[in-house]
């Protein structure tokens, strides 16, 4: 070989070379995705899952990417929540000290709205005709919350197999009783959510994201997301057993 031809030969292979190095700088590995459920106000009502405790949590799963069960507006100004009190007392102030990507979930207007009229419309009417569905409906909630209160003695209890099938048979009997309002709309709310999971994790391949969201969505959530291509989902009641978080 002359060495004019040696040195294109080198120079091609180095270019080769490059182009794999630069390619292979590209994070390969499916990002982990962790569902935190959450209990709303009912923080205060569990003490094995209290504010605190949940802070520590988090602190704990070392999350890289946040996405949280919130509008983009809410996420922007912080602002105060009713019902979901673990935003202003746990989340907000964790991402003033911390540095991660934080993801909006929820729906912005107009979607927000469209997704959620019908939705209430159902439960407004089926409220409305009162009668022996609508009192079934309040005490099988109630009692479904009563029989999870007792369960919940710890972060990972309110993430684990026994709560998840008891609130996917809740809301199958509210589906039933109310119609396809109540389906519809929660199955468009679950996907809004699962979509933009989907994407953060297109975004930040090799990751932890955590999901915080309402213990009623775990369930649907997790199963979804199970079967989705470039996320590797975490059992977050392995993670959070109290074995593995909390020493001897």
């Amino acid at each position: 070989m002359s060495r004019k031809h040696w040195l294109h030969a080198m120079c091609a292979l180095f270019i080769a070379v490059a182009g794999a190095v630069r390619a292979g700088g590209a994070d390969s590995r499916p990002a982990e995705v962790v569902v935190l459920s959450t209990l709303h106000q009912l923080h205060a009502q569990v003490p094995g899952y209290s504010f605190d405790r949940l802070r520590e949590v988090l602190e704990q799963l070392h999350p890289d990417v946040l996405c949280l069960e919130v509008r983009a507006d809410k996420l922007a100004a912080r602002a105060p929540e009713s019902t979901k009190q673990e935003y202003p007392k746990v989340i907000y102030p964790l991402l003033a000290r911390g540095h991660y990507v934080v993801v909006a979930m929820e729906p912005s207007e107009p979607e927000y709205g469209a997704i959620l009229r019908p939705y209430l419309q159902a439960n407004t009417t089926f409220q409305a005709a009162g009668g022996a569905a609508v009192a079934a409906l309040g005490a099988y909630s109630d009692a479904t919350y009563a029989a999870l209160k007792t369960h919940w003695r710890d972060a990972a209890a309110v993430n684990d197999a026994t709560t998840d099938d008891m609130l996917r048979a809740k809301h199958a009997f509210q589906q039933a009783a109310i119609g396809a309002g109540e389906r519809e709309g929660w199955e468009r709310w679950n996907r809004h959510f699962l979509a933009v999971i989907e994407q953060a994790a297109a975004e930040h391949p090799g990751q932890r994201i955590v999901v915080t969201v309402g213990v009623e969505h775990g369930y649907w959530l997790r199963g979804h997301l199970a079967a989705v291509p470039g996320i590797r989902l975490l059992d977050t009641a392995v993670l959070l057993s109290p074995a593995l978080t909390r020493p001897d």
